[in-house]
Formats: structure tokens, sequence, C-alpha cells
């Protein structure tokens, strides 16, 4: 039996920090052997041999005529290479140092030896078939002894060890929902139970024995759990650092632990956290058996595969037990030229610290570089500050300073690493650059002329700052439209300000701050306005008269009292129904007077308005005038005028039948209505005897109203007359009587 070559990864550590293909078809089980420098990889069922490279995973060779090979283990002392060959119903025993199979023991027919482990100078084997196993040993003569444990098993057992030579034994096989496991002391060749129980994992795939042989670690896909399982009771006794799972687990003489699924991941025994995490391609996972340590823990094998178990690539992690560093700031904003700072550098880890610890171990030097500094200049003695939680969890170095007035500022990290603690190196800047501070203004919504108040302002700016500017305001008033500057507001330590005014002119003054920012910071503008009180003026406007007909001429005067620096009034005519037309607009005369005419055609509002000046407020005032109609009347068919005393009365005589009396008003609205009254002359009064209510007007402005003679009294006196009302709605003219007609109604017929 010898090396065959095989066409694979390259020379020796060419593959050092990536995943390296192993060349071959599947995997089973993996052995570190140092001393020699090889690393041993079975593939299991359907292969004739044991791939062996060097400890970087190159210079693949094939230890041929081992077929089917699944388990391995090293003898005590590193000599020989322990391999099942289930196929075979053996064990071969291969020289480490030369690479040939050295002897082969038999195992007897039907035994399918699988998972093997070396303890209290015995090689013990798991071995059988589904439904029926057992353990076996081979001691240094060669003799091979089935039935160890005088237990039963349901399966082959799968079988661990301490990493350093013990007389600590374990076996654990699946038994469904759960698995079985038993603990042995090994010594002169016989096996002595320890314990025996059934632990809560469903998917067994692999299990380890702690340094010290005191735990067990089981990892699971189903049921992952940070338990430690004590060998001598199989009792949960504590946690691991954390939880223990995927496919495969290893242990390092030190006690560090390994497990993997989606990555390798290493973390101590006990304490929280973990040292370094690699993750495969999300195409792998790593395989059951598929971790193993260096002996000197300086590495972490790891053995991954796809879903249907192929492909297997090697990972090699370095420095496992190095927990990496990684080093941030706090200050990330802005500095103004010449502005004080103060920041914590803090470091983080995937390893927390260990009890009693309030800074992470080691040194950290901070070099500042700067224009007057480009080749850096150490900070001395960055104060630690202890953890805070939850600011750090590390502890962390405050650094104090000042910015340059010019030119950049960045700093240089470096962290020297202690114990499991890697070190780690960052540099970052600190953005130096003028920018705009926050401005906050408070201000009265109003104030009375003539009467001081104070406008308060505050500057914000993000983070601790210099005191440095002033403040320039500009007022805006009636008197300024275009502003005038009335003044500087310093700024105190913190940003505040206040500016003081005795505003004289009133309506609305505007106040614009301006901070100039200084020699540091760029300009900031906010502005307030403040709501100033004017004197109410005096103004009127009136009319000749309240009534006008039709086309009539309206005088309207608008009257101005005392003001400041404005004279100026508009007078404006507002018909009914129509939009408003300005009359007259310009000063008002000595006595204050402005004065207009407008030909009326309907009810009409007038206005007087005063836009207002420096102390007097603007007003409008308006008086109202009505339109009031012609209305024109006429009997119908009197036959003759007598007088009674001084009135005219028309004569109608019954022989005519009916008396007509026409209405007429102009002008007149749609809508508009005439009601029609007649009053009756006895008892020395009148005495209305009949009416007519709101009766619409013909479309010309007309109504006919008439009535029997037969209804009237012989030779009694009557008057009759209409009122005409415009619409209720939208109405432009007023209302209006008739005058009234006297009439008389005689028997029978003029002679």
């Amino acid at each position: 039996m010898g090396l065959t070559t095989v066409i694979g990864p390259g020379a020796t550590g060419s593959y050092a920090e990536s995943d390296i293909p192993l060349p071959i078809a599947h995997f089973a089980h993996l052995v570190v052997d140092a001393p020699h420098g090889h690393l041993f990889i079975s593939g299991g069922a359907g292969t004739d041999g044991i791939l062996v490279t060097d400890l970087d995973g190159g210079n693949p060779t094939m230890l041929g005529g081992e077929p089917g090979a699944t388990g391995l283990a090293l003898s005590d002392d590193g000599s020989a290479l322990y391999a099942a060959l289930p196929d075979q119903d053996a064990i071969a025993a291969i020289d480490t140092k030369n690479l040939t199979e050295s002897a082969r023991y038999d195992t007897g027919a039907g035994t399918r030896p699988d998972s093997l482990a070396v303890a209290g100078g015995t090689l013990w084997f798991g071995y059988g078939t589904a439904g029926a196993g057992g353990i076996g040993s081979i001691d240094g003569a060669g003799t091979v002894t089935l039935r160890q444990d005088q237990g039963s098993w349901t399966a082959a057992p799968m079988l661990a060890t301490t990493p350093t030579p013990s007389g600590v034994l374990a076996a654990a096989a699946r038994t469904g929902d759960t698995s079985a496991f038993v603990t042995y002391r090994a010594e002169g060749g016989a096996l002595t139970r320890q314990a025996a129980k059934a632990l809560p994992v469903p998917d067994l795939n692999d299990f380890a024995v702690t340094a010290d042989g005191l735990h067990l670690a089981v990892p699971s896909l189903q049921s992952a759990s940070p338990d430690r399982y004590r060998t001598s009771d199989l009792a949960v006794d504590g946690q691991f650092a954390t939880g223990v799972y995927g496919k495969a687990v290893a242990v390092a003489p030190d006690g560090t632990l390994a497990a993997g699924d989606r990555s390798t991941m290493t973390f101590p025994e006990t304490g929280d956290d973990t040292y370094t995490e690699y993750f495969y391609d999300r195409n792998l996972r790593v395989a059951a058996h598929g971790v193993a340590w260096a002996p000197d823990e300086s590495r972490v094998y790891g053995v991954a595969v796809d879903a249907s178990g192929g492909t297997p690539t090697l990972h090699i992690s370095r420095n496992p037990e190095i927990a990496p560093v990684t080093l941030s700031a706090s200050r990330t904003t802005p500095l103004a030229p010449g502005e004080a700072y103060s920041f914590l550098m803090a470091p983080d880890s995937t390893l927390s610290l260990g009890a009693g610890q309030s800074m992470i171990p080691g040194t950290v030097r901070i070099t500042r570089y700067d224009d007057a500094h480009p080749d850096g200049v150490l900070v001395p003695d960055p104060t630690a500050v202890p953890v805070r939680i939850p600011a750090n969890f590390f502890g962390a170095y405050r650094v104090d300073g000042t910015a340059p007035l010019t030119g950049r500022l960045s700093f240089r990290v470096d962290y020297s690493g202690s114990g499991h603690y890697g070190p780690a190196g960052q540099s970052f800047d600190l953005p130096v650059a003028k920018y705009a501070p926050t401005m906050a203004l408070t201000a009265p919504s109003s104030a009375g002329r003539a009467a001081p108040l104070t406008v308060t302002g505050h500057l914000t700016w993000p983070h601790a700052h210099m005191t440095t500017g002033t403040v320039h305001v500009v007022k805006t008033d009636l008197a300024h439209p275009s502003g005038y500057s009335v003044g500087t507001a310093p700024v105190a330590a913190d940003g505040s300000f206040a500016f003081h005014d005795t505003p004289q002119a009133g309506g609305t003054d505007t106040y614009a701050f301006t901070y100039d920012g200084g020699t540091s910071y760029l300009p900031v503008t906010a502005s307030a306005k403040v709501q100033v009180s004017r004197a109410t003026p005096t103004l009127s406007v009136a009319t000749d008269a309240k009534s006008y007909h039709a086309n009539a001429t309206v005088k309207v005067t608008a009257h101005l009292g005392t003001t400041y620096n404005s004279r100026s009034v508009t007078l404006y005519a507002q018909p009914a129904g129509r939009s408003r037309t300005q009359l007259k607009s310009g000063k008002v005369d000595a006595h204050g007077n402005l004065v207009a005419s407008y030909k009326i055609t309907r009810n009409t509002t007038f206005e007087a308005a005063f836009t207002g000046d420096y102390r007097y407020a603007p007003r409008t005032v308006s008086t109202g005038t009505t339109l009031t109609p012609t209305v024109r009347t006429e009997t119908q068919w009197p036959l003759a005028t007598t007088r009674v005393g001084s009135t005219t009365y028309q004569v109608f005589y019954k022989s005519e039948s009916d008396m007509g009396f026409d209405v007429r008003v102009t002008p007149h609205q749609s809508g508009g209505c005439v009601s029609v009254y007649v009053e009756h002359y006895y008892s020395g009064a009148w005495h209305r005897t009949t009416s007519q209510s709101r009766v619409p007007l013909y479309s010309d402005g007309r109504y006919g109203y008439g009535r029997a003679l037969k209804l009237f009294t012989n030779n009694d006196h009557y008057r009759i007359r209409g009122h005409y009302t415009p619409p209720a709605k939208g109405a432009q003219t007023g209302s209006v009587w008739s005058q009234w007609t006297y009439f008389t109604v005689r028997p029978g017929s003029p002679s």
C-alpha cells in the first residue's frame, strides 16, 4: 500500500486564507497529525483510500488500499493512524511517518467498525448495524475483543474521548427523539460504566469530551443548547459560553471549543460570547465530524459539504482563540475651526470581558495628524473610561483637544491586543469645516407703539462650541420698508442673545437677526414679526340725502380726523348687485374733507377708506343710500270730477259697472310686488274697507286693479293708493307709496 499523487490544491500556503476544494467525492472524518505535518481525511463508503495533505491543505496525496475508510484516530504517541473499514470488517493501522499500512485487524464478520477513540492506552471502536451494536477494543498486542460494554446498543455507538490521552471514554447512539449516552472509565483494557442516560438530542451527529474529561459537548441543529453534561452522572452542569449548534464539535487541549453549521465558530468553555467565526459559502454546511483542532490550538480545520454531502471544502481558521477587536469613535459630526472637542475611542469584540474586568486588556496608542503634524504626534495619556452600560461594554479612551484653524484633522488608533483579544488598528477623520448653527427666536406677537419690547434668541450647535461672532439686527417697518440696521446683540457662552427696542411706527415690524459666524461658523438668519399697535383715526362718510330718485346726483363727503403722516382717503361706490367702483382718491382738504359726486341708479353703499400711516391704523367706514322709485297712478273710466273742500274727487256712476285703478313703478325689479289699499270715510275718519296685498307687477312695471262699483255706498267718499315693495333678496331700490286718489260713486248715470 502506498501514496498516490492527487491533482488538487497547489503548494503549501497557497490557500492559507481561502476555502480549499478537496479532491474527494464525500467526507467522513478528519484528523490532524501536527508532528508529521499531515491532515488525514476519510471519505467513507465508495472511496478507496484516505486523503493526505500538509497542514495548509496543500500537496494532496491519496493513501490507497483503504476502501470505505470512515472513523479515524491517532495513537497516544502519534505514531499510528487508525482507520475504520466497515466494508472490510477491519481496522487498519497506518504508520504516520512513512504513510504505509503497518497492520490490519479483523474485527469479525458483520461487525462493520465505524467510530474510533484511544483512551486508557487502548484503541476502542464502535461497531454494529441498525438494531444491534457494541463497543470493541484492540490492545497493544493486537488482540481484538468485542462486547466490552455489557449494555445493549441499537446501532454502532459513536465514541469520543479527551483531546489529550486520558482514561475517559464516552459513547452515544441516536434512539429516535433522544440519544443514548454512556460514560466510562477505561483502564487496563476494560471499561467501567460511570453513567448512562438518554439526552434530549434528536439529531445526534457528533459530540466531544472536554479537555478535563468532566463534561460532554453535544451539538444539534434541532435543539441546540449551551448545556454541559457532566460525565460522572450526565446531569446538566452549567453552560458553555454559547450554544453548541450544528453537526460537528471539537475540543482543543486547552478546553476551547469549535462547532459548526453554516460557519465554524470557536468559543471558550465558559464565560460569554465567542472568539472567531468563519462563514462558508451559502451552499455549504459543516459536515458531521468536520471540525478538528491543531494540537497547539493555533488552527481550527473545518470541512463543509453541499446539501447532497458532496463537494467537500476545507477552511483553516488561524488564531482561532484570538477574538477580533474593532475600534470606533463616538464623534463623526463636523468641528468648526478652533473648536474644542472631546470624544471616545471605543473597542468592541465578539468576546466579552471576564469577571472583574472594567477595561479591555492591552494598551492603546492614539496618534493625531493635522497640517502642523503631517507625520503625526502621539496623544499623551488618553484617559481610560471604564465600562459603562449601555454606552460601551469594553471601556473606552477619551481624547480631548482643539480643532486646527485650517486644514485636516485625523487620528490613528492602535490597540496592542492581549490574551484572547487580537490587535487592531483604525484611522478616521474628524471633519473640520465651518457650518451654521440653528437659530430660534422668541418675540411677543403684539406690542404697543412707543412701548419697550424684547426679542430673545438662541443659537444651537450640535455639540460643544467656541463663543465667537455677533448677531446683527435689521428692522423693517412702515417707515423703513427696505429695512435699516438697528444694532447688534452679543452672543452669550450658552448661545443666547437679546435685543431691546421701542418701536415708533405701528403695523407689522419685522426684526431680522443675522449671526455672522465669527471666525469659525457660517452665518445663519432668522426673523420675527411683531404687530405694533396704532391709534384708530376719526373717519366718517356722509351723503347729502338718504333717498334719491333715479339718475339723481349724490354728493358724497368723507371726513378724516387727526393722523400722523398720511391724509389720503379713497371714496368708493357699491351699487346693489354690482361691483364696487372707485369714485375719488386723494388728500383731504384743510377741513379734513374729500368730496365726490355720483349719479345714482339703484340702492348704493358709499365707503371711505384710510390706508393708515406710521401711527394710525387703516380704517374703512360706509353709509347706505336708497333709490326711491317713481310711482304713477291713474283711475280708469271716471265720468266727472268734483271738489270737496280743497280735494278733487273722481266721480263714478254705478251705471259704469266697474272702477279701474292702474299703478306704474319706475324703475322696478322682477320679483317686486304691489299692494292696493281702499279706504272709506265715515264717522269723521278714514277706514280701510278692502286691500289687495303683494301682487306681482306686470313685466312693464304696471299693475291694474279693478272693483265693481255696486260695492260702494252711493255718494260716500273713498280714496285709493298703491305701495311698491322690492324683492326681499337683492333689492336694488327702496319701497314707495303712491299718492292717494279720491273718488265718489253716484247712483244711476250722468244726465
